[in-house]
């Protein structure tokens, strides 16, 4: 547990500042971010990820800062994070976690779960969450028609940046309609594995704002003395989302209200009281 509990629940106190229809979130004072972060922190270092294998389970470690803060003024939610679980080569899983304000019966954050592994994943948290995923969350593709990579990694993140600039995603909100995603500019994480063939590899974003919705990993490969370009697509949104490269539909996953379990993609809500 953080040393903050009680900072935290003046936090999940103050966080309830009116924020009703048509009017934006206000934006919290700095020791209640403070304070926002370690719940957030507190509540990430409670979830365990573990690589599924038929005999065994291999847990990941958790990184202890999150890859990116954001939040969402067309949902009404207040400042969210992502997290992800595995330090050394690609990441095992991500998760978001969202402070709702305004659900009933009362606060609660939303916490969604996805995996970035090849292969199954499972995740826990007390008697809150015990989930296995179907099947893997990474489905690599090859990117057709790209140049080799390039040697030396600052070329390579040009070549990524340039690769996810012909991918295109959209979701479809029961209110908005459909929402052509924006993608953020620079990856949330960057990563290499030179053991498992892995020269490179990034994360890319689609978001609603700043609100991250899909995920598009790029990795450059490399094996039996031959390398190129691979993409895979990650849900991490309720809505039904879609994406497509070079303007075809190459990608989609259906609507996933909370409480849900997908094939590699779970998420839920938890009570706004820090754990005691």
């Amino acid at each position: 547990m953080l040393p903050y509990p009680r900072l935290a629940a003046v936090l999940i106190i103050g966080l309830q500042f009116s924020v009703t229809c048509g009017q934006e979130a206000e934006k919290p004072a700095e020791a209640d971010r403070f304070a926002h972060l370690a719940r957030m922190k507190e509540l990430a270092s409670s979830v365990h990820i573990f690589v599924a294998r038929a005999d065994s389970r291999l847990e990941s470690e958790l990184v202890p800062e999150p890859v990116l803060r954001y939040s969402d003024n067309t949902r009404r939610t207040l400042e969210s994070s992502l997290w992800i679980w595995g330090k050394a080569g690609r990441p095992t899983a991500i998760l978001a976690i969202e402070f709702h304000p305004n659900q009933r019966p009362g606060p609660r954050w939303l916490y969604e779960i996805a995996s970035l592994a090849t292969e199954r994943i499972a995740a826990e948290r007390g008697d809150d969450l015990k989930w296995t995923a179907k099947e893997p969350g990474l489905q690599l593709q090859p990117i057709p028609a790209a140049a080799p990579p390039a040697s030396q990694p600052v070329r390579r993140l040009a070549q990524m940046k340039a690769l996810r600039e012909r991918f295109t995603a959209n979701e479809r909100a029961p209110i908005e309609g459909r929402i052509e995603l924006r993608p953020l500019t620079s990856p949330l994480h960057r990563y290499s594995d030179s053991a498992g063939g892995i020269v490179d590899g990034a994360i890319f974003s689609f978001a609603n704002g700043t609100n991250p919705e899909v995920l598009l990993v790029i990795e450059a490969q490399e094996s039996d003395g031959k390398s190129g370009w691979a993409y895979g697509l990650v849900q991490l949104t309720g809505e039904t989302v879609k994406a497509q490269l070079d303007g075809k539909d190459v990608w989609e996953r259906e609507t996933a209200n909370p409480p849900a379990v997908r094939d590699s993609y779970v998420n839920g809500w938890l009570p706004s009281e820090p754990t005691k």
